[in-house]
C-alpha cells in the first residue's frame, strides 16, 4: 500500500495583538505567523482495513478522537472523502503546550498527506477551510512560510518579512501554559490601547522597514510572565546576549530569540540549564506547494 513520511513543522508568533472578544466567543487577533524547521514526523500508510489506526511515541498524548490528527481523518470521513483505511504514526519533537503549534501542524499535515495519498485534488482554499474547522492555527500550516493572520487566526495573507535572521533559538522550560487560561486572564484594558502599534500598521506601512522587529509585542507576555517569572528571565537572557528580537510564542510557554547567525544562537543555547529543552532552528516554508 502507498505511504508517505512527512515533516510537521512548528511556528512562532512574531507579535500577537489581541483586539477584543468577538460575538462568537473567540478573540479578534493580529499576528505574524512564521514557520520554523523544528519538526515532528508523521508516517501515513494506506490500509486495506477500513478506519484509522493512530499511534504516537509520546504516551502523554491522546490517541483517540480528541487528537487533532484523528479529527483530521474524521473530517475527511464526514465529507465522504475517505478512500481507504489509514495507519498514522506520529513521532513528536515539538513540545506540547509551548505555543509552537505542534498539534495544529500535525492536523494540517494529515490533511495534506491524505489529500496526496488518496489523490483527492483538494485545493489550498478547500484545505484551509477544512483546517479552520479543526482549530484557529491549523489553516496556517497548509501553506506554511510567513503569514499575516487576523480574525481568530484563520484569515491569512502571505507576507515577506524585511529581516531574515540567520537562526532562531527556541527555549522551553517545561512549563505548560493553558491557552484557555491565557485568554481568560487577559487584561481587558490593554486591547486597542496602542493603536499606533497594531499589526495592521505593520502590514500597511512598516513591513519593508528594518525596524520591524523592534515594534512587535505579544499581549500575553504581561500576565504569563507575572505567573511564570522564569519565562520573563529567559526573554531577558536572550535579549542581553545578542538576540535581534525575543518574545513569548503565542500564549507560551516557549520563548524564542532571533539571531544573526547559527553560531550566535548555539553560543546562547549553552547558557541555559540542561533540563531545559532548546532548539536552534531557522525560518522555513513548507506545505501544499511541496506536495503538489
Amino acid at each position: 500500500m502507498r505511504s508517505l513520511r512527512l515533516p510537521s513543522y512548528a511556528k512562532i508568533n512574531l507579535g500577537l495583538n489581541i483586539l477584543g472578544k468577538r460575538d462568537d466567543g473567540f478573540h479578534e487577533l493580529q499576528t505574524v505567523l512564521q514557520q520554523i524547521d523544528l519538526h515532528d514526523e508523521i508516517a501515513l500508510r494506506l490500509s486495506a482495513k477500513p478506519g484509522i489506526r493512530f499511534s504516537c511515541d509520546t504516551p502523554s498524548l491522546p490517541v483517540d478522537d480528541s487528537n487533532l490528527c484523528v479529527r483530521a481523518f474524521r473530517l475527511l470521513e464526514a465529507r465522504h472523502l475517505v478512500k481507504s483505511g489509514v495507519e498514522i504514526e506520529l513521532s513528536k519533537r515539538i513540545p506540547a503546550g509551548a505555543g509552537l503549534g505542534g498539534g495544529s501542524g500535525n492536523a494540517a499535515v494529515v490533511l495534506l498527506g491524505l489529500n496526496s495519498l488518496w489523490d483527492l485534488g483538494l485545493s489550498v482554499n478547500q484545505l484551509e477551510e477544512m483546517a479552520a474547522e479543526l482549530g484557529s492555527d491549523v489553516p496556517f500550516f497548509i501553506q506554511g512560510g510567513t503569514a499575516f493572520a487576523t480574525g481568530r487566526g484563520e484569515q491569512l495573507e502571505s507576507v515577506a518579512l524585511p529581516v531574515q535572521p540567520g537562526a532562531v533559538l527556541v527555549v522551553f522550560a517545561g512549563i505548560h501554559v493553558s491557552t484557555a487560561w491565557a485568554y481568560r486572564n487577559l487584561n481587558s484594558d490593554l486591547t486597542m490601547s496602542k493603536k499606533d502599534l497594531t499589526l495592521t500598521s505593520f502590514k500597511d506601512k512598516i513591513i519593508n522597514d528594518v525596524e520591524f522587529f523592534r515594534l512587535l509585542r505579544n499581549d500575553f507576555e504581561a500576565h504569563v510572565f507575572a505567573e511564570h517569572a522564569v519565562l520573563g528571565e529567559i526573554k531577558r537572557l536572550l535579549c542581553i546576549n545578542g538576540a535581534l528580537f525575543a518574545s513569548l510564542s503565542g500564549s507560551g510557554s516557549a520563548v524564542f530569540g532571533l539571531f544573526d547567525c547559527e553560531s550566535d544562537a548555539t553560543r546562547v543555547e549553552s547558557l541555559f540549564p540542561g533540563h531545559y529543552r532548546t532548539f536552534v532552528s531557522a525560518f522555513i516554508k513548507w506545505g501544499y506547494a511541496q506536495l503538489a
